[in-house]
């Protein structure tokens, strides 16, 4: 994550899903296509099956599409006057709310497992962390971003800057060794 007065959150994946969704919808194809291969080479249970897997394919990758285009990919705080907090999702729209309205701020971090005898994979408190807010009500999640332990203290203290009257919550799960940087 980026180092900017104005931003709160960043996840490390900002791109839309079009093409890990063409990806998806390829891969169902090419599965349904082997199936129609084998339905004229004469082997219609396994054929039925590949139809049933691409089926199933389709419809797991529609649901986690339109679960992930809702997603929170950037927060910043627009100050022109009255303290707003922006909203940038994953399919390209923006929300404006006022920061007084944010009733809670929750960060998840999960430690990745560290190992001290190849420090160069990973660093003491690195992890992923993702971040649930709620506004007026309604509950926005974002995608996920690297951060480690020092960088989580500054989000979290950004956070309660922008939103004291926000409830804080935070939950640090440790990975394997991940417990000596905490």
């Amino acid at each position: 994550m980026r180092v900017e007065d104005d931003l709160l959150w960043e996840a490390a994946d900002r791109n839309g899903w079009g093409l890990r969704w063409l990806r998806h919808v390829v891969a169902a194809a090419a599965l349904a296509g082997f199936g129609g291969l084998l339905w004229l080479g004469g082997e219609p249970f396994v054929s039925v099956a590949a139809f049933c897997g691409a089926s199933l394919h389709a419809i797991w990758s529609t649901a986690y599409w339109l679960r992930d285009r809702r997603r929170l990919v950037r927060v910043t705080v627009v100050d022109d006057g009255m303290r707003r907090i922006r909203l940038h999702r994953a399919n390209g729209r923006t929300a404006d709310h006022d920061s007084h309205m944010v009733h809670t701020v929750h960060i998840t971090h999960r430690g990745h497992d560290y190992d001290p005898d190849h420090p160069s994979l990973l660093g003491p408190g690195a992890g992923t962390a993702t971040l649930r807010l709620r506004i007026a009500g309604r509950q926005f999640t974002s995608r996920w971003a690297g951060l480690n332990s020092a960088e989580l203290d500054r989000v979290e203290q950004s956070w309660r800057t922008v939103c004291p009257e926000a409830a804080m919550d935070g939950k640090r799960i440790p990975g394997k060794f991940a417990g000596y940087s905490y």
